[in-house]
């Protein structure tokens, strides 16, 4: 027992001593606590059963010649008892080396959620940690995989070549977890890619397969729902990328198609948007109809989504409250909004303001 106690400290001051070991703070943090726990075991240590959490203090060693690397000193790290358990999970969502892992998970406090923000928000910033790993020479051949000639398109990945990909991953083509593969290659046309958004993609997750870009596209869809950045990042991604090149706006029934493929099953807020814009389009119809004829009015798309629009409803729809009590009738909001808030209190009962320039409301039943 002695010669053990004598052996942790000799290693504990070459370690004070010696920094070239060159431990990241994150690895120093693990090690530390598995040698408590071993040191639980065979009774070196006096801390209790009941302790959940061991506070170490240490400074962090890094390289200064390492790019992206953590250089902070880091007085106090808490370790939680199940620190294996929430490695294994984030390596497993991210697909990230465990070293990598452990420095985000430090990072984060051991807070799994903001660790993985952290990571898909810089996935390179411990990228010394663990060089990369990714084969372009793959990269390029699965790329050629789903390069079909059917679509005419030359060497780039066609709406033939991406229904392919889709069902080797697993998706259906209006799942969101299809859109974010777009938004990850910053794809400019859709059901297309070409090999500098593949490759530069692929290498962006840090993935050479079809397996490792499942992992990441799936982790990323799971980490929207606590992210709103993501979301939002991803929703004014999707207009230039939904809208054809020539058009300024995004067509209405194209809108509606990716607003349910981006918020998913809808609410009653958003389902009386919707009816409300089909309302405009029918009563811009029949006026057309009456101008132009039956026949032509068919040919004219009377409601388009403009880009303002298309960015301010996302904070209209995510970030408001769905009684519209909090409705700004002096804000910026889009002509069409406007509209439709206005609509929503003069027929669906939803609360009016009492009096001019009020925050009080008159509160009714919406539903």
């Amino acid at each position: 027992m002695n010669r053990l106690k004598a052996d942790q400290k000799t290693k504990v001051g070459k370690r004070k001593q010696d920094p070239p070991e060159m431990l990241s703070e994150a690895e120093y943090d693990v090690k530390k606590c598995r040698a408590q726990s071993n040191a639980n075991l065979v009774g070196v240590s006096n801390m209790t059963s009941s302790q959940t959490v061991m506070p170490i203090t240490h400074l962090s060693y890094a390289s200064s010649s390492s790019q992206g690397l953590a250089q902070s000193t880091i007085l106090s790290k808490n370790c939680p008892k199940n620190y294996e358990n929430i490695l294994r999970q984030f390596v497993q969502w991210t697909q990230a080396t465990e070293p990598v892992s452990l420095n985000f998970l430090a990072k984060a406090n051991w807070n799994i959620e903001y660790a993985m923000t952290l990571y898909y928000d810089n996935p390179n910033l411990f990228s010394s940690a663990a060089p990369a790993t990714v084969d372009q020479s793959k990269t390029i051949q699965l790329f050629t995989q789903y390069v079909d000639k059917r679509d005419e398109l030359g060497e780039r990945i066609g709406p033939h070549g991406m229904q392919r990909l889709l069902m080797d991953l697993g998706y259906e083509p209006i799942d969101r977890r299809a859109l974010i593969l777009a938004w990850v290659f910053k794809a400019e046309t859709q059901c297309e890619f070409s090999l500098q958004e593949f490759t530069n993609g692929m290498a962006g997750l840090q993935v050479d397969s079809i397996q490792g870009l499942k992992q990441k596209i799936d982790a990323l869809d799971a980490g929207m729902k606590a992210d709103l950045t993501k979301t939002r990042d991803l929703c004014m991604f999707t207009f230039n990328y939904g809208k054809s090149a020539a058009s300024r706006s995004l067509d209405l029934e194209m809108a509606i198609c990716y607003w349910d493929v981006i918020f998913g099953a809808r609410k009653p807020l958003m389902s009386q948007w919707i009816d409300f814009l089909y309302g405009q389009e029918r009563m811009a119809y029949a006026r057309l109809e009456e101008e132009l004829g039956p026949t032509n009015a068919k040919k004219v798309k009377s409601v388009w989504i403009t880009r303002d629009t298309w960015n301010l409803f996302w904070d209209f729809i995510v970030l408001g409250k769905e009684d519209l009590s909090d409705y700004d009738e002096e804000g910026a909001w889009p002509v069409l909004i406007d509209q439709f808030v206005d609509h929503c209190r003069e027929n669906l009962n939803y609360p009016k303001p009492l009096r001019e320039n009020s925050n009080a409301m008159e509160h009714q039943s919406y539903y």
